[in-house]
C-alpha cells in the first residue's frame, strides 16, 4: 500500500471519531476504563504508581495562573478512577512542580521543585495516606534547581537526583546548562549528604542493592566537529562517588529520561532519538550490570506518516513480570509550522508498546481522539493484576477545562495478543 493512500485511510478514520487500538496481530484491546482529573487551570501529569489500597496516585504541575507560576499537584483515586483527594501545594507567584513519587509505609514521598526564599529549589515533600503534609524539604543552592528521581535506599532513607545552578526556574525536559545532583536524606528528609554530578543534570536515580546508586541521564557529546546529545548512565558506590559512566548514541540527538533495573542486574533504559531516521522515535537500550550496551531498538510512527515531522516520544518505561518492557509514549506531528492538514497526526495519540525480554515489539496500543484534543502518555505503572496503567496528559478526559490528569487502565494480556 503507497504512503498516500495509507494517509488517506487515516484521515477518513481519524474523522470518524475512532479511537484506535492498533497490535502486532490486529486486536479489540480495550481498556477497563478512562477518566481525567485535575484541576480548571490545565495540568500535566510526570510521574504515577499503584498504591498500596489498589487505587492510584499521580504527581504533576497546575499550569501558571494569576496566584502563580505553577503548583505542584496531587491527585489520588480509587482503584476505578474515581477521585478520592487532591492537594495543589505552592506559595504565591513561586515555581512549584512535582517530578516523582513513591510510596513508603504511612504515605507518600514526592520531589520536585519548591519555594525557597522565592527561588525554585529542589525538595521533597511527605504526604500522609489521606494527602495531609506531613514534612516538607527544601535543599537550596545556587540559582535554581529540582529533584527529579527518587527511591528508597536500603537503611530506610531517600536517594533523589535532579540539579541546581540552573537560570531557569521552570523544569524543562533538559537542564543543559546546570549542575547534576545527588543527594541522600534520611527517612524524615534531613539531608545525610549531597555531591554533585558530572553532568549535567540526574533524570532517575535506583539503589543498586547495598553498593550504591545509577542515575540516568542525556548529555551533550562531539562527533568529528559536529554536536549532539547522547544517553548517559553512571554507577556510584554508596556514598555517592562516581564510579563510571557510560554513554550510548550516534550522531543524532539520542535523548534518555527513564530506566529501570532488569533482572539479571542490568538495566533497560528509554527516551527518544534522531540517530535511526528522518525523525524522532522512541528509543529501547538494554545495557549490562557493567553498562556494556547489549541492544538498542527503536519505534516509530504507530498510524503512519512521514517520520520527518512525527515525534514519537518516549518517557517511561517499567520491566514486567516475564521480563518484557512496556513503554509509555506519545506521537504526534511537530512542529506546528510543518502541520500537514487535515492530517489527524497533527493531534496527539497517547501510545504504549510492548516487548519481550530481547525488545521484539509484542504489540502496542494508540489511544487517539483526533477531533477532540491531544493525548500523550506520560508514565505508567504495572498493575497487580497484570494489567497497565497509563497517565496521560489528556486534552479529552475529565471535565475541567484545558489540559488534564489522564488515567487509562489496560487489562491483563498475554504477551502476545491472538490474531483475529
Amino acid at each position: 500500500m503507497s504512503r498516500r493512500i495509507a494517509s488517506i485511510l487515516c484521515v477518513l478514520f481519524a474523522y470518524a471519531s475512532m479511537v484506535w487500538a492498533v497490535g502486532i496481530a490486529k486486536s479489540n484491546l480495550q481498556p477497563e476504563w478512562v477518566c481525567g482529573q485535575g484541576t480548571h487551570g490545565g495540568d500535566h501529569v510526570i510521574e504515577g504508581l499503584q498504591t498500596r489500597d489498589g487505587g492510584y496516585i499521580a504527581v504533576g504541575i497546575t499550569a501558571k495562573t494569576e496566584r502563580s507560576r505553577g503548583d505542584l499537584l496531587v491527585v489520588k483515586t480509587d482503584a476505578k478512577g474515581k477521585l478520592q483527594w487532591k492537594r495543589i501545594i505552592g506559595q504565591p507567584k513561586t515555581q512549584e512542580e512535582g517530578r516523582c513519587i513513591l510510596e513508603v509505609a504511612d504515605g507518600y514521598i514526592l520531589g520536585g521543585a519548591l519555594s525557597a526564599k522565592r527561588s525554585s529549589q529542589p525538595g521533597l515533600v511527605k504526604l500522609d495516606q489521606n494527602g495531609k503534609t506531613v514534612w516538607t524539604k527544601s535543599y537550596p543552592a545556587k540559582r535554581y534547581g529540582a529533584i527529579r528521581g527518587i527511591d528508597l535506599t536500603p537503611d530506610g532513607g531517600i536517594i533523589a537526583t535532579g540539579f541546581t545552578n540552573n537560570q531557569s526556574r521552570e523544569v524543562g525536559f533538559i537542564a543543559e546548562e546546570a549542575k547534576g545532583l545527588l543527594l541522600k536524606t534520611d527517612a524524615a528528609g534531613t539531608l545525610l549528604w549531597k555531591c554533585e554530578l558530572p553532568v549535567s543534570q540526574g533524570a532517575k536515580v535506583h539503589t543498586v542493592g547495598k553498593t550504591g546508586f545509577a542515575i540516568c541521564t542525556t548529555i551533550w557529546a562531539e562527533t568529528k566537529g559536529t554536536e549532539h546529545q547522547d544517553a548517559c548512565l553512571l554507577k556510584t558506590d554508596a556514598a555517592g562517588k562516581v564510579l563510571w559512566n557510560k554513554t550510548y548514541g550516534h550522531t543524532g540527538n539520542d535523548q534518555c529520561f527513564d530506566f529501570d533495573p532488569t533482572p539479571d542486574g542490568g538495566f533497560i533504559l528509554a527516551g527518544h532519538t534522531t540517530s535511526h531516521s528522518a525523525g524522532w522515535d522512541a528509543w529501547l537500550v538494554r545495557v549490562d550490570k557493567a553498562g556494556t550496551m547489549l541492544w538498542e531498538k527503536t519505534f516509530g510512527e504507530p498510524i503512519g506518516g512521514d517520520p520527518k515531522w512525527t515525534y514519537d516520544e518516549c518517557y517511561c518505561v517499567k520491566v514486567l513480570p516475564d521480563g518484557g518492557f512496556a513503554l509509555a509514549c506519545g506521537s504526534g506531528i511537530e512542529p506546528t509550522g510543518k502541520r500537514l492538514k487535515p492530517d489527524p497526526r497533527n493531534t496527539w495519540g497517547a501510545w504504549v508498546l510492548r516487548t519481550d525480554p530481547a525488545g521484539k515489539l509484542l504489540w502496542h496500543y494508540f489511544y487517539h481522539k483526533p477531533k477532540q484534543g491531544h493525548n500523550a502518555a506520560e508514565w505508567l505503572t504495572p498493575c497487580r493484576d497484570g494489567g497497565l496503567l497509563l497517565f496521560l496528559d489528556s486534552d479529552t478526559e475529565g471535565t475541567p477545562r484545558e489540559g488534564n490528569v489522564g488515567m487509562i487502565k489496560l487489562p491483563a494480556l498475554p504477551p502476545r495478543l491472538p490474531k483475529k
